[in-house]
């Protein structure tokens, strides 16, 4: 049987405008809860693979492969181009990096543990507050609130990051060609960075969205080159497609950390 990618658009395209189609995968499984987490678990190797059996079976490659500079994107980029047969050189770019996590836990982690007995246990109690899936959303969303609150940031504020990703994406589109195809792959923020600026959504969705998206999904945009470095301009073709990891009907495949 023969896939319809989703990225198939039948919509009449103006020839005035320069569009990207830009497929935003998030990295695969990293070894969440390990002492070195920017690593592709063994289930995260593999989910990379589906996504690259995914687009070799709808006969779809793409113009040009980007990673950011952690492993664990480096490494799922890796595995997809030379799952499908994708020949040409890949490209490292700091601009699909995520945002600082480390030092976001270190700076705003003791802030939270001191707001009241509660937080203090489920922080540093016998059961780690990244154990528990209800208590990690709630520890993680408080962490980013503190984050995009903090006007004297010490590290890669809200705003810069935000910033570095609209300009990254814009970028690409200002350097490509018309209908060029790019693969990036990234994270959960910029993949919800992205949406965000694309549907004019407040930042106070971040963490909710970031938190929706599963390892080795894809979302698919067409940008168009509007010149406007701070926002985005296009459509949102998918979000949080899982498609790839469906087809291999193995439960164990769909994660989110």
């Amino acid at each position: 049987m023969q896939l319809a990618p989703s990225w198939i658009d039948i919509s009449l395209e103006n020839p005035q405008f320069d569009m990207s189609k830009i497929t935003l995968v998030r990295h695969g499984q990293a070894s969440f809860g390990s002492e070195h987490y920017d690593k592709l678990s063994d289930i995260g190797r593999l989910q990379a693979a589906k996504v690259g059996e995914f687009f070799k079976h709808c006969s779809m490659d793409f113009d040009q492969v980007l990673h950011g500079e952690m492993s664990r994107q480096t490494d799922t980029a890796k595995i997809i181009a030379e799952t499908m047969g994708h020949g040409a050189e890949l490209v490292q770019h700091k601009g699909a990096d995520e945002f600082d996590s480390e030092n976001l836990v270190k700076a705003y982690l003791p802030v939270l543990a001191n707001r009241s007995d509660e937080y203090r246990e489920m922080i540093y109690g016998d059961n780690n507050w990244f154990k528990s899936d209800r208590n990690f959303k709630r520890v993680f969303s408080d962490l980013i609130e503190l984050w995009q609150q903090d006007e004297n940031c010490s590290f890669e504020s809200w705003q810069s990051f935000r910033s570095r990703v609209m300009v990254f994406l814009n970028q690409i589109v200002e350097d490509g060609h018309s209908n060029r195809r790019v693969l990036i792959a990234t994270s959960g923020g910029l993949i919800s960075v992205a949406l965000m600026s694309l549907l004019s959504l407040q930042d106070e969705l971040f963490s909710k969205i970031n938190l929706t998206v599963n390892n080795a999904s894809l979302t698919e945009l067409k940008l168009i080159n509007n010149q406007q470095e701070e926002q985005l301009n296009g459509q949102v073709l998918s979000f949080n497609n899982i498609s790839p990891l469906v087809f291999a009907n193995n439960k164990k495949l769909i994660t989110r950390k």
